[in-house]
């Protein structure tokens, strides 16, 4: 394979790496290379390698093009191997959205200070939003604590209103493990704890050595146990590779910080970069690498692009949200992503698919890319980019606070940026912008056109 020099000092380094690779740098070239290296040099054997993805989507594109007999699994396959009971029964995705709905529906009713303590919250918030609410709670938890005794002390500290959520997210909870205990059943979360115990007995082995992980950034400190318990057992070496610039799964229960601070979590290990971006234009990267920067806990990086442009980033102020998309869509050559916060911006904007145009919302195009990128939706409103819907200050008990504002919003604006392979056209209500459109043209008037419909 045809490799940089970032790439193959990555792919011939044999002690544990942290391989930071921004857009559109190679990331999976990388890793393949690495798995034929690794065998073809005779370093290690085929079963004792283990490479992890995110994704069935992904696994099964690395599967197709590696041309060896290696293990390459998402984290919760990797749970299933490694339990290996025919027996072994997994709860449906909602199980947890079905068990608070019912507690609303019962206990919440019958309980007299259950049901007051309930009627305080719904002062202030409907329904819908507080069961999603202590759904996303008790996910969060799961992901990165063991046990109920943090949740509790949590509970046994608070007072306020953070007194009212804990005391029914504590009861919601206990019910969840009781039910899942009932009847037998692991969530994905207990999946990943109950391989790791067993790892950590040794009432299972694995002959694992190498483990390579593909989006590190999007670890939870569940998984990376679980990783760090094959790793403990068996002498294995990790290589890790990702982006912290695209951490953008934070409310599912990924932690950046493993990412960041992974000095912290495995010893001894070399902090690598890829530095070539192969998709974008410089001009486009310096503006969204410097967008990214204004929160300084991201790692600066060096980025080096093969093609230029004068002005990568198109601005196209509208005052008519019916005709606009077709307007842009007459001016661009070439294949189309169109972007959207959210799924009912397809709706909104009148987006229709054929052969030329898709649309995605920016959560489900990290890692694709296509010729040009419109992103649309980028109003200063609540459903606006970026989302002006602030996570409940209840949430910040067990996941870390935003360093600056709208620090993930940030990130989810730079894979946006990134994706196209010449320009990125963004849609802009002339009376009523997004601030990020208020910042990049204060800061990169120089790399911006901008055109009035």
């Amino acid at each position: 394979m045809n490799l940089d020099a970032d790439q193959k000092a990555a792919v011939e380094y044999l002690d544990n790496a942290l391989v930071i690779a921004g857009a559109g740098s190679g990331k999976t070239t990388t890793i393949i290379a690495k798995i034929s290296y690794l065998i073809e040099n005779g370093y290690y054997k085929e079963d004792e390698l283990l490479v992890i993805s995110f994704t069935n989507e992904t696994v099964n594109n690395l599967k197709n093009r590696v041309k060896y007999n290696i293990d390459i699994k998402t984290f919760h396959k990797l749970a299933i191997d490694i339990i290996d009971d025919n027996n072994l029964r997994i709860c449906r995705e909602d199980y947890l959205d079905y068990i608070v709905n019912e507690y609303f529906l019962s206990y919440a009713v019958s309980n007299k200070k259950s049901k007051k303590i309930v009627e305080r919250l719904l002062v202030n918030s409907d329904l819908k939003n507080l069961q999603s609410l202590i759904s996303t709670f008790i996910n969060l938890y799961k992901s990165n604590y063991e046990g109920i005794n943090c949740l509790f002390n949590l509970y046994r500290k608070s007072w306020f209103k953070s007194y009212d959520y804990l005391k029914i997210i504590l009861d919601i909870y206990q019910i969840y493990l009781r039910e899942l205990e009932g009847s037998g059943l692991l969530d994905f979360n207990d999946l990943i704890s109950y391989a790791r115990i067993l790892i950590e007995a040794q009432n299972r082995v694995t002959k694992y050595k190498f483990i390579i992980i593909d989006e590190f950034q999007d670890t939870s400190l569940n998984r990376f146990r679980l990783i760090q318990s094959i790793i403990k057992i068996n002498d294995a070496k990790l290589f890790a590779v990702g982006d912290d610039y695209q951490s953008i799964y934070r409310f599912s229960g990924c932690d950046l910080n493993i990412f960041l601070n992974i000095d912290s979590y495995i010893s001894n290990i070399k902090k690598l970069f890829i530095n070539h971006n192969y998709r974008n234009h410089q001009s486009l990267i310096n503006v969204a690498n410097k967008f990214i920067l204004r929160n300084p806990k991201q790692l600066k990086k060096n980025t080096i692009c093969h093609k230029t442009v004068d002005k990568p980033i198109i601005i196209h102020f509208y005052s008519d949200i019916n005709n606009i998309i077709q307007e842009v869509i007459k001016q661009i050559d070439g294949n189309i992503l169109i972007l959207g916060r959210n799924n009912i911006d397809q709706k909104r904007f009148n987006i229709i698919e054929n052969d030329k145009v898709r649309f995605l919302t920016i959560h489900r195009s990290k890692g694709l890319e296509e010729d040009n990128v419109i992103l649309v939706n980028l109003d200063n409103s609540r459903l606006g980019f970026p989302s002006q819907i602030r996570s409940d200050e209840i949430l910040n008990k067990i996941i870390k606070k935003d360093f600056i504002l709208y620090e993930e919003e940030r990130r989810l604006m730079y894979v946006a940026l990134t994706r196209t392979k010449n320009k990125v056209h963004l849609l802009v209500p002339k009376d009523n912008y997004s601030i990020f459109i208020k910042e990049l043209i204060f800061y990169h008037f120089q790399s911006i056109e901008i055109i009035k419909h």
